[in-house]
């Protein structure tokens, strides 16, 4: 049965390529014969209305391939099925399709593996990048990859309740610099040059991908110095690839002649060979490092960048949306575009460094948490040196300073308010604030004390007149909090302390940020994405709350 489903899967991505070459060659044909036509050639105009039927023909046969081999994959995956449920435990773990109940020794998900075996996972079970990246069956949102999803958190993937990863820009400094500068780099005359050669040469109509794919490269090896190549992934090969002799990917480009040709989301293929890599051909260099990978998605004259991780699992993120190329010399886009090409210029040497530096040592076991180690300490200014013990909810956690063993709560957001936190702290109604880092992107590490203590929602007996207290205390310094509902309040011994800062800020100026959650949480009247935060909205909550 294992066989018979190989040598399906095997076939499936072959044809779905063929298919994706035959619609680029009918696009061409098409073009061609529009300008036949203009030009008045009859002979050329039968010659490629004979080759449109033919490959019209031929597209026909693959689909009709490609549709006999989707209903013998799902014919086959449900006799396995079955099988695997009639078999023992250990079995079904094996396959890791998690559909009965596991033996106690069984590992149960993605949580239960190591990376190791995540990496083994993805290598037997993902597709060709190409086939991976479509909608159609066979693609990403196929329910026979659901096992593997988890293993990879791509773009498509990440939904409101999807927590289970740290984002990128957290888990590797110089992908979150490339997304920083992509926002406000400066760029250089260099970078400008650059740009215009490249708006004018991407705005120009490619007949074919590899074309287009080819003066891209062209344009990047003669301004950074490097050199592509295009890399063996199963039965494909990526459209640019740039590796370190110590086995790293540290540029992959995907490319699409215009946007929408080709089939398939582009950024998922460009992520999808990453995730493949690492997996795979990058098996030494996993082993000490998350090997970070700038990807660029380039679709006719529009370009994004984004970036992948190793991590606990591979971690895709997208760090710029789809940037114009097009030749608009008054256009803020071209600025936009230029910044791109700058944070190139600049991550380019700098990745090449890191993996010049990586040592044949053993890997740290802290792949799934936040890169940054250590911080400034308010009192005293010395670095402190801290160790990650456990996730607590979404981008906080709990950790200890190194090496005295003192347990602090560590949180990442992209805004705090600093003065509300130090003005509480002082007056006895928050944990102490320990350290305070601005990183890349816009990101903040918030270092305080850990405070052994439970919610307000998980009292019975509320220490109301503490809390009335707290509530004054802010407003009395000038304060508006914004957030109050009971998860962001801890009671210990009688007393309570305000926590979590984000929305706090100075009275009248404070404002809510955009994409509040207005399903599962009720907030007071008037208090809604971008609107000030008011004294009352906290009052609101008090009164709630009490």
């Amino acid at each position: 049965m294992d066989s018979q489903l190989e040598v399906v899967r095997c076939k499936t991505p072959k044809v779905e390529d063929k298919i994706e070459k035959i619609e680029q060659d009918l696009a061409a044909a098409k073009e061609a014969l529009a300008a036949a036509k203009e030009a008045k050639n009859e002979e050329q105009e039968r010659k490629l209305f004979d080759m449109l039927l033919s490959l019209n023909n031929q597209l026909l046969s693959l689909n009709n391939q490609l549709l006999s081999l989707n209903n013998q994959l799902s014919g086959l995956q449900e006799k396995e099925n079955i099988l695997l449920r009639s078999q023992a435990p250990t079995r079904l773990a094996e396959a890791l399709l998690w559909e009965g109940p596991p033996s106690k020794k069984a590992k149960t998900g993605v949580a239960d593996l190591d990376r190791e075996e995540i990496a083994a996972l993805i290598n037997k079970k993902l597709p060709t990048a190409s086939s991976y990246s479509k909608t159609t069956v066979g693609g990403w949102a196929d329910s026979r990859y659901k096992t593997i999803r988890p293993c990879m958190n791509f773009h498509r993937q990440h939904t409101l309740q999807d927590q289970r990863t740290t984002p990128v820009a957290l888990l590797d400094p110089i992908l979150a610099q490339v997304a920083e500068d992509c926002e406000v780099a400066a760029p250089t005359e260099g970078d400008c040059n650059f740009t215009a050669r490249v708006a004018s040469a991407m705005s120009e109509s490619f007949t074919k991908e590899g074309e287009r794919m080819d003066k891209f490269w062209e344009l990047l090896e003669h301004e950074y110095s490097v050199k592509f190549q295009r890399i063996e992934s199963d039965d494909a090969k990526t459209d640019g690839s740039l590796t370190h002799p110590k086995g790293g990917l540290m540029v992959n480009i995907e490319v699409k002649n215009e946007v929408g040709s080709g089939g398939g989301a582009i950024h998922v293929q460009n992520a999808a060979y990453a995730a493949k890599y690492a997996a795979g051909q990058a098996a030494v260099l996993r082993q000490v490092s998350t090997c970070p990978t700038l990807l660029i998605e380039l679709a006719g004259p529009n370009m994004s960048l984004s970036g992948a991780v190793f991590s606990n699992v591979v971690v895709c993120d997208q760090l710029t949306p789809m940037v114009s190329l097009l030749w608009q010399p008054h256009s803020p886009l071209m600025l936009q575009a230029a910044r791109c090409f700058a944070a190139l210029r600049i991550a380019l040497p700098r990745l090449l460094a890191y993996y010049d530096s990586v040592q044949s040592q053993a890997l740290r076991q802290q792949l799934n948490f936040p890169y940054p180690t250590s911080f400034i300490a308010s009192e005293g200014g010395g670095q402190a040196h801290f160790q990650y013990v456990q996730r607590l909810n979404g981008l906080c956690f709990k950790g200890v300073i190194q090496p005295h063993g003192q347990s602090v709560f560590i949180k990442f957001c992209r805004s705090y308010m600093l003065a509300a936190h130090q003005a509480m702290a002082a007056a006895g109604y928050a944990p102490a604030l320990l350290g305070f880092e601005q990183l890349a992107q816009g990101w903040l590490l918030i270092v305080q004390q850990f405070v052994d203590a439970v919610s307000w929602d998980e009292v019975v007996d509320k220490p109301v007149e503490s809390l009335k207290a707290a509530v004054h205390a802010l407003h009395a310094a000038g304060f508006v909090h914004g957030d109050l509902r009971g998860c962001n309040i801890l009671v210990a011994a009688g007393a309570v302390s305000l926590i979590d800062f984000e929305w706090a800020g100075i009275v009248g100026k404070a404002t809510y940020p955009y994409f509040m959650n207005h399903v599962a949480i009720q907030w007071p009247d008037d208090a809604s994405d971008g609107r000030l935060v008011t004294e009352s909205h906290d009052l609101w909550w008090l009164s709630k709350l009490i």
